[in-house]
């Protein structure tokens, strides 16, 4: 399938996923750098590509990026309250999903991937055995417990899983949201190849500093827990079979086109095992 680009110009769909899989590969690369630069490294020892990512992304100005990566982040307290309707909503969601067992699903929960945690993450399964490329077949399931909503979050998360469709339940707001990575391909090329901008302009030095002033992290504030809690509860049982739809419903549309996906398009799993 041949799709126009922001210019109007016909590139089919392998393109776009090599030209993704440059500028990811890239970017990987500049990160990598930056840890070297600045002492990123998690306890394991591995660049922190995932925060390294989400503070270049986080902030326009290069020279606030560049003093973010500098400094030591500051810890930011969360309400029990906030951990626990989180793991709540995201367990209720996932035994739904393996109780589906004749629609062959694989569900993942906690999943660290390279550009942050995912909640949940949903595979197609072929008989018992899970697909080799199943990139063409997974949605990503990222729960939101109160009003935010961090949609550079996602696309981080998309950046590592092009071909996935994301999903957003924003429960208290009663909101579910999906982004198709396929067809918002130009959007990720886009947004990642801006993450690599700036890692290039922070390295190269080629900034002057600025006098911004960076908000300080803030913990949210409960004004009325007990509405809050009531809000969450009911959103959650209201909204728990709206999204379990909403996720096979995907599942479904895209093992229709799994069969072409798989014989045209490389993974980024793949490749990364390959290379």
């Amino acid at each position: 399938m041949e799709l126009a680009s922001p210019s109007g110009m016909l590139i089919d769909a392998q393109t776009k996923l090599n030209l993704l899989d440059c500028l990811r590969n890239s970017l990987e690369d500049a990160c990598r750098r930056l840890a070297d630069k600045f002492g990123l490294y998690d306890e394991a020892g591995r660049p922190r590509i995932a925060y390294i990512t989400d503070v270049l992304t986080r902030y326009t100005c290069p020279s606030c990026a560049f003093q973010a990566l500098t400094q030591t982040p500051e810890p930011v307290e969360v309400d029990a309250i906030f951990r626990e309707i989180h793991n709540l909503a995201v367990m209720l969601l996932a035994q739904a999903l393996r109780s589906l067992r004749q629609r062959h699903l694989n569900i993942q929960d906690e999943v660290e991937g390279e550009y942050g945690r995912l909640d949940l993450l949903v595979y197609r399964l072929r008989g018992s055995l899970l697909l080799v490329q199943s990139a063409c077949s997974e949605v990503i399931v990222e729960v939101k417990t109160n009003l935010g909503f961090s949609l550079k979050q996602v696309l981080r998360y998309l950046i590592e899983k092009p071909n996935a469709t994301a999903i957003i339940w924003r429960v208290r707001k009663r909101q579910i949201l999906a982004i198709d990575g396929e067809k918002h391909r130009w959007l990720i090329i886009a947004f990642t190849a801006s993450a690599l901008q700036q890692a290039l302009t922070i390295l190269n030095g080629e900034f002057t500093p600025c006098k911004h002033k960076k908000p300080k992290n803030r913990p949210a504030e409960l004004q009325n827990p007990q509405d809050m809690l009531d809000d969450f509860l009911t959103g959650l049982i209201e909204d728990l079979p709206k999204v379990v739809s909403a996720v096979m419903q995907i599942i479904e549309a895209k093992k229709k086109t799994s069969i072409t996906c798989e014989g045209a398009v490389s993974t980024p799993q793949s490749e990364s095992k390959q290379r």
